[in-house]
């Protein structure tokens, strides 16, 4: 039988193996294989008031003639080396100027706009027109042709998120500028989106042609009805899933969207998945505790939900009503996806 060497007489074999790009498992297993997950970022909440005076100051700092786009990232301070909100996805806010044309381009990174102030905005995706007012959820699915106009009198603002920090991750991203002296681009109306505007009701023979919703825009009077009559679920919160109505299922394969509406001084359950979640306040005041983190928050404040960590919310004031944006139809996709209610 082989003698064994003392665990500390291992060392020199084990440099000897790095020198040779080889790691022994033994000494990497739990690295390799941790027990559960264990986020890098803690949960982070970033204050509307905070953002919106830097948001009015960057359309002195910028003209949008001479960049893609005007818009504000949040970026958490665990990504020193990058620019995102949690691990796999970023969130931002976006302002326009009246007559400002955000140029049209497009990606491999799933994308949604949800209206905070933003009546008189439109978004043209793919050739259609979708009017952008307060509540409205606005898709640009991946590699969909998409540039925002604002034609009102009035400055323009808007909650964005996107996948591309997952994208990234796996060195897939593509990006295609458009031509922004191409005014055909914007000289279109609302088209095929007349033809889903009606839940319930699909025209046969309409199809998406691709895996995400074909419904772009999906208006804010609707999510709040649907959440002034939706039962309360499991949890405790009234939830309802944005969905591509072709299928029933997410409204893109990587992009997962959710409207929430909480009971005032009635605490949700705690919960935890393993997918990441990003929430807007859409109305309302309430507080939240994730992880060890305890956020007061109101109208527009954003705030993280880092993946595998406890999460409870509720309403202060009266109501209140959180957008949820989130990679859980990634993680379906990939069978990963795992939620615990306590």
């Amino acid at each position: 039988m082989t003698e064994l060497a003392p665990a500390g007489a291992r060392a020199p074999f084990v440099a000897e193996l790095e020198a040779h790009n080889l790691h022994p498992l033994w000494d990497r297993y739990q690295r390799i294989t941790p027990i559960a997950p264990r986020a890098k970022d803690e949960p982070f909440h970033w204050r509307w008031r905070d953002i919106e005076p830097f948001l009015h100051r960057s359309v002195g700092e910028v003209s949008i003639n001479d960049i893609e786009r005007r818009a504000l990232i949040m970026a958490h301070p665990a990504f020193v080396d990058d620019t995102t909100t949690t691990s796999t996805l970023l969130a931002a806010f976006t302002v326009l100027e009246p007559g400002d044309r955000a140029r049209p381009h497009r990606h491999t990174g799933a994308a949604i706009r949800f209206a905070t102030r933003a009546h008189g905005a439109a978004t043209i995706v793919n050739g259609r027109r979708c009017e952008m007012r307060d509540g409205d959820l606005i898709l640009t699915p991946p590699m969909c042709w998409h540039g925002h106009i604002n034609e009102s009198d009035h400055r323009i603002i808007w909650f964005d998120a996107a996948n591309m920090p997952l994208i990234r991750a796996v060195d897939a991203h593509f990006f295609e500028p458009g031509d922004p002296r191409n005014n055909a681009f914007w000289q279109v109306d609302a088209g095929e989106e007349d033809l889903w505007t009606e839940a319930g009701l699909v025209a046969q023979g309409a199809t998406s042609g691709t895996t995400s919703s074909p419904k772009y825009r999906y208006p804010g009077t609707a999510t709040r009805s649907m959440l002034a009559h939706a039962p309360a679920g499991a949890d405790g919160a009234r939830t309802i899933r944005y969905v591509n109505p072709t299928t029933g299922g997410a409204v893109m394969p990587t992009l997962d969207c959710y409207a929430m509406r909480l009971t005032k001084n009635q605490p949700t359950r705690p919960k935890r998945a393993t997918y990441n979640m990003i929430c807007l306040v859409v109305a309302g005041a309430g507080r939240s505790t994730i992880g060890e983190k305890r956020f007061t928050w109101s109208q527009h404040d954003v705030f993280t939900i880092p993946h595998w960590t406890w999460a409870e919310h509720q309403g202060i004031d009266g109501d209140a009503d959180l957008f949820v944006v989130s990679d859980k139809s990634a993680f379906e996709r990939l069978d990963l996806v795992r939620e615990e209610l306590q």
